[in-house]
């Protein structure tokens, strides 16, 4: 478990102002998006195994494969989608406001709170829609990728963006209660540093 996810415990003189509920709520929440976003990582050692295996295939047996090309495009797609959770529990979304340094934990986690309820909640929701009727059209008819003579089956490729946005979605519900804290408190609920992922 990381440390995020770990130290995301109710402060002593807390429990009275913000409801103990919500401390497991967030705990729930990001320990679920902390193992999916372990698991999900687990694609990049199956990229690397194909990829490895077309190379040695391609240049020391003279045989390329038909499929590796495919699967490792999907395989990387499907990781980039389903990882954004994890990264927004990470903190690894990038800000491009130049005056948020500037800001009090306070301003910060009421912009935060804002742009959750009236951005990103809407988007994720209309791009959940979108996506789910996307990939139904493609199981519906039996949609084959154009890629390559392999032809593979493209609706759980497409069935990773609405999962995708269900996972940002759920992410998002801690995010709302942590800035709810910050808010309320004039503090980060778990202190995060910027991180790469």
């Amino acid at each position: 478990m990381s440390s995020d996810v770990a130290s995301a415990s109710a402060p002593d003189n807390a429990g009275a102002q913000f409801p103990r509920a919500f401390y497991a709520i967030i705990r729930a929440i990001d320990r679920f998006t902390d193992v999916t976003g372990k698991l999900i990582s687990m694609t990049m050692l199956f990229l690397m195994l194909t990829i490895s295996y077309e190379v040695v295939m391609r240049y020391g047996f003279g045989a390329p494969t038909v499929w590796v090309y495919e699967s490792s495009f999907m395989a990387n797609g499907a990781a980039f989608m389903l990882g954004a959770a994890y990264a927004l529990l990470k903190g690894a979304h990038v800000r491009t406001d130049i005056y948020w340094e500037n800001y009090s934990e306070r301003k910060k986690g009421v912009v935060d709170l804002i742009s959750y309820l009236v951005f990103f909640y809407p988007a994720m929701i209309t791009f959940m829609l979108i996506s789910i009727d996307d990939a139904w059209h493609s199981y519906d008819t039996g949609e084959r990728s154009q890629e390559s003579v392999w032809r593979a089956i493209m609706w759980p490729f497409r069935a990773t963006i609405p999962l995708a946005a269900l996972l940002l979605m759920i992410q998002g519900v801690s995010e709302v209660l942590k800035c709810w804290y910050q808010v309320r408190f004039g503090r980060e609920f778990v202190h995060r540093e910027k991180v790469e992922i």
